[in-house]
């Protein structure tokens, strides 16, 4: 097949892209060249945008191959029990963000280590500052290593070649234009990955349906999952009840905070804004992210069954293949649109997280001491871009050298969890104190790897002659959740300590309390001179 309709549809796209994204560029929203809201402007759009920007922003970064693929994978080698390791959890948490939005607006800050550190102090900014941006850079570098991986069959070209070719027009439009370039460019992502999303699901329960004669359900209900085994495709309990507990307790958290959320809910208008765009978003996100793919998922048990116990080669040993798979079988047209599709969710994802990732180095570690040092705002707005540009081409390196999606989904949202979320809770609480929030991030840092590597590269890979700690060691109601006990462990040990170091320390003064509101922050002026460096 050739790939030259599909070198002209990714060209034409990249185009597109770079068009709108240069067209939003931050000097057309800045008065003048130190005009003092830049830095608002380049993080947050100087909070003007309406509720939908939300939804649809969300909604697309959301829409991210590698995690929804890694998700879709789960599903196939689990069956209806994959769906507790990301459908569900992302299903309640649509609903959480409906709720949370409010509190988000109470604290007048930018970023989340701001906010952090006017309610705690600057070590405390610094130091989840760090973990943010190795978080996010681990995200960016994943969704370009999937989306090099995707596109390499159509263009027949390295997979580092697609990946550099996703990466480009990303740093010159977030360059150019900062946040507000990201959401605009994801509405026009938006509207082709939903179509791609549609076309993939009819696509995959058709073939199912060829390959059933009509009886999906009977042909689930006889299938054998790998990790699940016969008669277990739509059992939602194989690994048992603590399972879906573990991971609740472990991911959710992290997901609740994620610094793309937290900079969207500010972005808005007004809090009201905010609740409409996060209830546009459960809905969005329900179809497109949710809903489509676990079709998709469970369609392909029945087309792709194992083989021995094992996915087949169509789909991949790990079974991160099946939207490749199903794109193959499509007509050349179609397949065209798909590789716009791929790109779409790509670029919109990993826009979203390098944004992120810059924003914590940019914004809380290098501001602050330019800031200190009298650099005036237009030297420090074009240091901003320029670790946005850095961003994207850190991940772009990350990604070159990486071999799997595994260990950095599974280490960063439990990092995610127990380092951030868990003293970004706390916040809220008026005992936390300083000492609390460090030890509380440094052990639940070390409680997550640490666990993270007992259980996957010291029990898992121990030798064989040892006793199976599936098995033979833990006892039942423990055993389905070995594998991901680390993430619970980290949040639990995390909160543990947050709570016993404020109990042994000197309560915050009155003045960091006051740092969180007791209404939402909808006032731009009373915002933007909360959120402002204290010297310039």
């Amino acid at each position: 097949m050739s790939t030259t309709p599909f070198w002209v549809a990714a060209l034409v796209y990249c185009a597109l892209m770079l068009l709108v994204g240069i067209s939003t560029r931050v000097k057309r929203h800045i008065k003048t060249r130190s005009d003092p809201l830049s830095s608002l402007e380049y993080w947050l759009a100087k909070r003007e945008l309406p509720f939908w920007r939300l939804g649809v922003s969300l909604t697309s970064g959301w829409l991210m191959l590698g995690w929804v693929g890694f998700g879709m994978s789960m599903v196939y080698m689990y069956g209806m029990t994959g769906l507790w390791i990301l459908p569900v959890p992302w299903f309640i948490l649509c609903f959480i963000i409906i709720a949370m939005v409010p509190f988000v607006r109470r604290l007048p800050a930018v970023s989340l280590p701001q906010a952090l550190e006017k309610r705690f102090g600057t070590s405390a900014r610094t130091l989840l500052a760090i973990f943010s941006a190795g978080v996010f850079l681990a995200w960016t570098q994943a969704e370009l290593f999937m989306g090099g991986n995707l596109m390499a069959p159509f263009l027949g070209i390295p997979t580092w070649a697609c990946m550099l070719l996703l990466a480009l027009p990303i740093a010159v439009y977030t360059y150019m234009g900062g946040f507000r370039a990201v959401v605009t460019t994801d509405v026009i992502q938006f509207l082709l990955m939903s179509v791609f999303m549609i076309i993939l699901a009819v696509t995959a329960l058709n073939a199912a349906s060829d390959a059933s004669s009509g009886d999906i359900a009977g042909a689930l209900r006889a299938c054998a999952p790998p990790w699940a085994g016969e008669g277990n495709a739509l059992n939602p309990w194989v690994l048992g009840v603590l399972f879906p507990i573990v991971l609740l307790i472990g991911y959710l958290p992290g997901w609740m905070i994620e610094s793309d959320l937290v900079q969207r809910i500010q972005a808005m208008k007004t809090t009201r804004e905010a609740r409409k765009g996060a209830v546009l978003a459960l809905f969005l996100i329900t179809a497109f992210v949710l809903v489509l793919p676990s079709i998709t998922a469970f369609c392909s048990l029945v087309v792709f069954p194992p083989v021995d116990g094992a996915p087949p080669d169509a789909i991949g040993g790990d079974a991160l293949g099946i939207i490749s798979a199903f794109i193959s079988t499509m007509p050349l047209g179609l397949a065209v649109f798909m590789l716009i599709g791929i790109m779409a969710c790509q670029m919109s994802t990993v826009d979203t997280f390098a944004q992120v990732t810059a924003m914590p180095v940019a914004f809380d570690l290098v501001e602050p001491s330019q800031v200190k040092h009298g650099v005036p705002r237009e030297k420090r707005l074009r240091t901003t871009r320029i670790i946005s540009v850095l961003a994207v081409l850190a991940a772009l390196g990350c990604a070159l050298v990486s071999e799997t999606l595994g260990d950095v989904y599974y280490i960063s949202s439990g990092v995610l969890s127990a380092c951030i979320a868990v003293p970004a809770f706390f916040i809220f609480w008026r005992r936390t104190t300083l000492p609390a929030v460090i030890t509380s991030a440094v052990a639940g840092f070390l409680g997550t790897v640490g666990m993270y590597w007992f259980e996957y590269k010291h029990l898992q890979y121990s030798d064989p002659a040892l006793p199976n700690y599936y098995t033979d060691v833990l006892p039942g109601w423990l055993a389905g959740s070995y594998g991901y006990i680390y993430v619970a462990s980290g949040v639990l040990v995390s909160a543990l300590l947050i709570v016993l170091v404020s109990f042994v320390t000197k309560r915050p003064p009155q003045a960091r309390l006051d740092q969180v509101r007791a209404e939402p922050v909808d006032d731009f002026g009373e915002f933007a001179r909360s959120s402002a460096p204290e010297t310039s």
